[in-house]
């Protein structure tokens, strides 16, 4: 049976769970979470989401005379 678990390590009990299970190399396996993260298909990144609304907000000011 596999079991995720979130560990914090910024405590001195964090730190001692993580000493304890680097011991244990064959029954612990360390995953890192990849930095690199791709944008599934149909997302939108944050910037392309403030520049798709600030269009649409201009766009609506100017059709109605606001601007």
């Amino acid at each position: 049976m596999v079991h995720i678990v979130r560990i914090n390590d910024n405590n001195p009990t964090g730190q001692k769970l993580i000493e304890e299970l680097h011991r244990h190399e064959k029954a612990v396996e360390f995953i890192i979470p990849r930095l690199d993260l791709t944008v599934p298909e149909g997302y939108m990144t944050s910037d392309e989401f403030r520049k798709s609304v600030k269009s649409k907000i201009y766009n609506h000011y100017k059709e109605n005379g606001l601007l």
